[in-house]
């Protein structure tokens, strides 16, 4: 049975993290994670037994457009345990910690995440806009 359960420390999450921000040195990812739960990043993670084998980072954001939003920047499964219901179980506690005050749920996923896509939609998401970016640093 899959135990759902907030992290006292998203570092915790770090090698299901990895998975997902694989591009990132070791020294970058570390003060990235630092910095972000400075600002209110937060992990819940799923166990089997003592093994924790998914992950989804969020946080509580304010702005115009959405109101208050629990924005998922992370979902992570255990490529050895996916397709058996831990990342719905962690979107169904997403939702559950966003249903206390937010008006949304929000992520954004990668363009060519097509598999990501499938379990989104599959999982009651639409898909309602494109993000934008400009890189400033290398």
């Amino acid at each position: 049975m899959t135990d759902i359960r907030l992290l006292e420390s998203a570092a915790d999450a770090a090698p299901l993290l990895r998975i997902l921000r694989n591009t990132l040195d070791d020294t970058a990812f570390a003060e990235r994670l630092n910095a972000a739960e400075a600002q209110g990043y937060k992990v819940i993670a799923a166990f089997e037994g003592d093994d924790m084998v998914g992950a989804l980072g969020y946080r509580i954001t304010n702005d115009l457009c959405w109101g208050q939003t629990l924005f998922i920047d992370d979902l992570v499964v255990n490529p050895a345990q996916r397709s058996a219901g831990i990342g719905a179980a962690l979107l169904a506690e997403a939702r559950s910690l966003a249903a206390n005050g937010c008006d949304h749920v929000r992520l954004c996923s990668g363009v060519n995440r097509t598999e990501a896509h499938r379990f989104y939609k599959t999982n009651g998401m639409t898909k309602f806009s494109y993000q934008f970016v400009e890189a400033l640093k290398g």
